[in-house]
């Protein structure tokens, strides 16, 4: 059965001399693997080579779940350009196409989560500072999948964190009051300043004003702890996403 769907390009592998394997994240289905036959080839039946953080029109044969669908048609909508000629941009937005090629289930729509995906892109794309597009981005998806920690109350007692200092466990819901920290060292200080920050982003809440670094690495150390927890892992670009978002 023939679909057409608008899609970003996630990520692109050769398959063969001539063809492509590419994944690519929808709004009305989710992340779809797709294999574009004869790609490579000068006179392709598609307009231009693929490229990752790039919008297309597709038009594909759906298989059935577990294979690859065929791509039949692609038409570039939009390339992000100038995202590609700044570097810490770049890697902000290589950071989010990752984030979302990790945590999106195949084939399954998780409400909102496109929408956020492009809006990065077009934030980082006018200029907004990386560490705020990439923190917005994703608490808010962090929020839509489901996995955004208590921020703004304690994840055991779930009394309203008012200390300025408390503690960060993901596994133990998030914030912790020092009177509930476990006894295991699987917590690490932080402020209630970064917990907030990050509850606001959550929210669709822009910074004013430009963060100061100790933040923006409170902030990131928060974040890198809960994709770590729910992955079992880092993501391979988050350590040039530190660099940049930290020295810039």
């Amino acid at each position: 059965m023939f679909q057409r769907t608008p899609a970003l390009c996630l990520r692109k592998v050769d398959f063969s001399e001539t063809s492509q394997i590419l994944r690519f994240f929808t709004p009305a289905s989710g992340k779809i693997s797709c294999i574009a036959k004869g790609s490579k080839r000068k006179k392709s039946a598609f307009l231009a080579p693929f490229d990752v953080l790039t919008v297309y029109d597709l038009i594909r044969i759906e298989k059935r779940a577990g294979t690859l669908d065929i791509l039949t048609k692609a038409e570039r909508v939009r390339s992000f350009t100038q995202i590609r000629e700044d570097y810490p941009r770049f890697v902000a937005a290589c950071y989010a196409a990752e984030f979302v090629d990790e945590f999106a289930p195949d084939g399954q729509v998780v409400d909102g989560l496109y929408e956020q995906l492009i809006q990065v892109l077009e934030r980082l794309e006018a200029g907004v500072a990386p560490a705020d597009a990439v923190f917005s981005f994703e608490a808010q998806s962090l929020r839509l999948l489901g996995y955004l920690p208590r921020l703004r109350e304690c994840g055991v007692c779930r009394k309203a964190v008012s200390r300025p200092d408390v503690y960060f466990s993901v596994r133990d819901g998030g914030a912790l009051d020092p009177e509930c920290r476990p006894r295991e060292e699987r917590w690490f200080p932080a402020r209630r300043a970064a917990l907030e920050s990050i509850a606001r982003f959550s929210e669709g809440n822009m910074p004013k004003e430009t963060m100061k670094r100790p933040l923006v690495e409170e902030i990131r150390q928060i974040l890198d702890a809960c994709v770590h927890f729910h992955l079992e892992r880092e993501l391979k670009s988050v350590r040039f996403l530190r660099d940049t978002i930290t020295s810039s």
